[in-house]
């Protein structure tokens, strides 16, 4: 008997997306998955128009916007299916999309995470990601994006992968924490790939499972305030809680120069509200530097890896290459 799937899309206010990415999933679905709409307090008509226009699809009303994370977690412990693949809402999937994330479960155990490889929307050949690699700041780099994209069909390791689309068993994640409810949205995924890989789990991304992406169509474009907010705090919680303690002094030294190198182009760009939105986040971390800590005890007091195993098999970058990426990332985003 086939493994059971639960595909959970994420929606809040994405009615626009809906019929694309919904209608892509459904032509690959078999009778062991379900397809649900995780819905974050719409307020338009999304779950009447699934409803209406897809009957087969099961709604998880929220009422309320729960953010990435904590809305994801949610849904995860009431569906009964055995794996969940969390998939956003702005994005249409390939013919072997879903075939693929079959194929490499019968290969695998348990305690794997999957990802596709995600392609821009409007431009086909184009990666958005192509799988990621852990960095000292907490955040996740692409080092292929917005590179072309090469048919190469081989499975690999990576850091992280996104979750824009990715597998993984429901139990392993409930029993992983799921994503941290503190981040909201972004860099949750890689918070959790860098738990699952200290934890003893694998990552991979499945480079012919592929997943078209809208960028930018949920919260907008990079250099919004929110976005900063939420990927400043968000880096830093991942970082302070998953590094090795002798690690975190070159953490926060590559994050000071990153920090000096972004604020400086957002002031010669004239954007203060981004600068403020940094400043922001670097204070949310500071008012609550407690709770971090008490979650970083919780996650070092059972890691299986060290940095040094996670370095040396190229899944985390150090720190002079991962200044070098971001660097070249930042002036590819705001310049």
């Amino acid at each position: 008997m086939s493994d059971s799937i639960a595909i959970l899309v994420l929606n809040y206010n994405g009615r626009m997306h809906l019929d694309t990415c919904l209608t892509s999933v459904l032509e690959q679905v078999e009778k062991t998955d379900q397809v649900y709409l995780v819905d974050n307090g719409s307020i338009d008509g999304s779950i009447d128009h699934v409803r209406k226009h897809y009957p087969t699809v099961k709604v998880i009303d929220f009422q309320d916007n729960l953010g990435f994370a904590l809305a994801y977690n949610r849904a995860a412990a009431v569906v009964p299916e055995e794996y969940v693949i969390f998939l956003n809402n702005d994005v249409e999937v390939g013919e072997n999309w879903l075939s693929q994330f079959k194929l490499a479960l019968k290969h695998s155990s348990r305690n794997t995470i999957y990802g596709s490889e995600i392609l821009l929307f409007d431009k086909r050949n184009i990666i958005n990601h192509g799988g990621g690699s852990l960095t000292v700041i907490g955040a996740g780099f692409d080092s292929d994006y917005m590179q072309k994209h090469k048919a190469v069909e081989k499975v690999h390791f990576v850091g992280c992968v996104s979750g824009a689309s990715m597998l993984i068993g429901r139990q392993a994640f409930l029993d992983l924490g799921g994503f941290d409810q503190d981040f909201f949205a972004y860099f949750e995924d890689v918070d959790l790939c860098w738990r699952a890989w200290l934890e003893g789990f694998r990552v991979l991304i499945l480079p012919s499972s592929l997943v078209y992406h809208k960028l930018s169509s949920t919260m907008g474009p990079p250099l919004t305030p929110e976005r900063i907010f939420l990927g400043e705090k968000n880096r830093l919680q991942a970082m302070l809680k998953n590094l090795e303690l002798q690690n975190i002094i070159a953490g926060l030294f590559a994050s000071s120069v990153y920090c000096l190198i972004r604020v400086t182009y957002l002031l010669h760009m004239r954007k203060v509200r981004a600068v403020f939105a940094i400043m922001r986040g670097d204070l949310w971390v500071l008012r609550n530097i407690t709770r971090i800590i008490a979650k970083r005890k919780a996650v070092q007091r059972t890691r299986k890896y060290s940095d040094r195993f996670l370095y040396k098999h190229g899944l985390m970058i150090g720190l002079i290459d991962g200044l070098r990426a971001f660097i070249r990332l930042t002036m590819l985003v705001y310049v």
